[in-house]
């Protein structure tokens, strides 16, 4: 058996079952969360998984996770993904999927107004920068995103950093146009997602970027595949490989590679940590 057989055969094994025992390549239908499909993530990695496997990756669901969640419930989807949330673990504990696994990561800004009020612009660690913001009394703004108020809230925990109410700014909007408008107008610091920050899909408006490259500033993608009858119906076996393929160790060293240098020398996204062998 030469090396390429070899290795193809060991990707097909992937999630414990082969192509070699199935009578054709099943479609896996996914629904995705939106920034994976504008950075064209997702369609890279369904390129690698269809030449590696002879599967084919359909996206039938892409957008908001309200969106692509109502499309795995109606059954429409055999696998899901998107940041790691109470949303996607409810669709196990309701019993729409199963085996939650995290796959990649993206990075989240610390963004503030030019003037810097807080002297914290290129600031490295994100823990020392959110001192120095409430010790300046800066204003703070906290919007409804549930995912960056987790990491601006791990991030305080991190630094027993308690702030003072009358320097925080409440926005109960998800819709980041506002949410930088707003932060802009009262010369506040607030978090924002570096991918949709970068390719202009929000407007920026005059806030810039503070900090970033701090790896507490990053939120997790979770994968879940379908809650089905037959555990070894052949397209549900086709998107547990899909699910495994993303945690493989190559596609974990590809991901330091995709995007890089796009908007600046960073990847798009990043690996998760394994367990060691």
């Amino acid at each position: 058996m030469n090396i390429v057989r070899g290795l193809s055969i060991a990707l097909l094994l992937i999630g414990g079952s082969s192509l070699l025992s199935q009578e054709k390549p099943q479609v896996v239908r996914c629904a995705v969360i939106g920034g994976m499909n504008d950075t064209g993530l997702w369609q890279a990695v369904g390129e690698r998984f269809e030449k590696a496997t002879g599967h084919k990756v359909e996206m039938v669901a892409r957008g908001p996770k309200r969106e692509i969640v109502g499309s795995f419930i109606a059954g429409e989807a055999d696998l899901i993904t998107m940041h790691a949330s109470d949303t996607i673990i409810n669709l196990v504990a309701d019993g729409y999927g199963v085996d939650p696994q995290p796959w990649a990561k993206n990075d989240l800004l610390l963004v503030g107004p030019p003037a810097d009020p807080a002297g914290v612009r290129g600031e490295k660690d994100a823990v020392a920068a959110l001192k120095k913001i409430v010790a300046s009394k800066s204003k703070l703004l906290m919007h409804a995103s549930l995912g960056a108020n987790e990491v601006m809230a791990d991030v305080l925990a991190a630094g027993e950093i308690e702030i003072d109410p009358a320097n925080v700014i409440s926005l109960p909007s998800d819709k980041h146009r506002e949410m930088l408008k707003k932060a802009q107008d009262a010369s506040a610091y607030t978090l924002v997602g570096r991918i949709p920050y970068l390719n202009a899909k929000i407007e920026k408006h005059e806030m810039q970027i503070m900090v970033q490259g701090d790896p507490r500033l990053r939120r997790p993608y979770v994968v879940v595949v379908a809650n089905v009858a037959d555990a070894k119906d052949p397209r549900h076996v086709a998107a547990r490989q899909l699910a495994s393929f993303l945690r493989s160790p190559e596609t974990q060293a590809w991901l330091l590679e995709f995007g890089r240098g796009k908007y600046d020398d960073q990847p798009l996204f990043f690996p998760v940590k394994m367990r060691r062998p």
